[in-house]
């Protein structure tokens, strides 16, 4: 099963990953040297999904998303400050349609209903 939900996992990591860096909802400390930059971001370090489950006509699974929260430091010529740091990790949960009715939903390519 797994397998089947390989590529819904890398499309979905991707889709998040991208949102995920372009906004930064965490403050990070002002370094307070001149000619530095702060970044805010965020990392996708891992991605799991629970079990398939019907709810009405329609397939989902639970898609639980570790993501690191980073305070990055850089400077004008692209050099990252070893003062760069992380937050603690957070767990964000959310319902994934991968089946509606008997179609798949993409990037899901495993069979509908899943089993």
């Amino acid at each position: 099963m797994i397998e089947r939900l390989a590529p819904l996992l890398l499309s979905a990591a991707m889709t998040v990953l991208g949102s995920a860096v372009a906004r930064a909802d965490h403050a990070c400390d002002d370094l307070g040297q001149p000619g530095w930059s702060t970044l805010a971001s965020h990392e996708i370090v891992d991605v799991r999904d629970g079990a398939p489950y019907r709810a009405g006509a329609d397939w989902y699974v639970e898609r639980t998303s570790t993501i690191l929260p980073l305070c990055n430091y850089i400077n004008a010529v692209g050099n990252y400050s070893l003062r760069s740091y992380s937050l603690s990790p957070e767990e964000k949960i959310e319902r994934v349609m991968i089946c509606r009715g008997g179609t798949q939903v993409a990037p899901y390519t495993g069979a509908c209903p899943p089993g």
